[in-house]
């Protein structure tokens, strides 16, 4: 819990400082705020699950490279069949 309070509120405040330099803040400074702590505790939340998300992913380039192989190897063996066949 202490680790996240200081990364959140440094987001927040790099969020602020980014808005407030470009001058693209439009409409309250509340409303503002209120969708800047959302990003930055969305962000947050991301960051945690880092791993779990490298995981999925390599899990799913496995899954996929596993399909690819089975279906390269289905098509050559049904062709050395169909040639033996005939």
């Amino acid at each position: 819990m202490t680790r996240r309070l200081p990364s959140g509120v440094l987001a927040l405040a790099v969020a602020l400082g980014g808005l407030a330099a470009t001058g693209t803040v439009s409409g309250s400074a509340t409303e503002t705020a209120i969708e800047t702590t959302s990003r930055a505790i969305t962000a947050q939340s991301l960051a945690e699950q880092t791993l779990v998300i490298a995981a999925g992913g390599l899990l799913l380039g496995a899954g996929l490279g596993v399909a690819l192989a089975s279906g390269a190897t289905y098509w050559y063996k049904s062709r050395e069949i169909g040639g033996r066949l005939q």
